[in-house]
């Protein structure tokens, strides 16, 4: 079993900092053999790979018909009936907007902060 105890503290020193050195030029040379083996295999891949065709044109929604609009104010209506504790007779829906998925989203999160202070 060697003993440390006939080297100085500076040669100890020394040695620890020159393994460190060693250790961390052999991680890096590791790392970037590893890059350019990633990068090697991307480019093979991209080879590869068929082209996609282009995406054709959006194509617009058709207007919904009359029956459909009316029976969604019907059910918008209930809802805010049930929701408010009041007659449907009470409430009159002129008219609704379709909202992205966002809003909701934003509305679910001040619900949640809401509800936990």
């Amino acid at each position: 079993m060697t003993r440390y105890v006939d080297f100085e503290p500076a040669e100890l020193i020394g040695e620890g900092i020159a393994y460190t050195i060693m250790g961390i030029c052999i991680v890096f040379l590791i790392l970037i053999i590893i890059m350019f083996v990633i990068k090697a295999m991307a480019l093979f891949s991209a080879e590869k790979t068929p082209q996609e065709p282009a995406p054709a044109a959006p194509v617009e929604a058709a207007p919904e018909p009359e029956e459909d609009s009316l029976e969604l104010i019907a059910v918008i209506t209930a809802a805010v009936a049930a929701a408010i504790g009041a007659g449907t007779s009470s409430i009159q829906v002129r008219s609704y907007k379709k909202l992205d998925g966002e809003a909701w989203n934003k509305a679910g999160r001040r619900d949640a902060l809401d509800n936990r202070f």
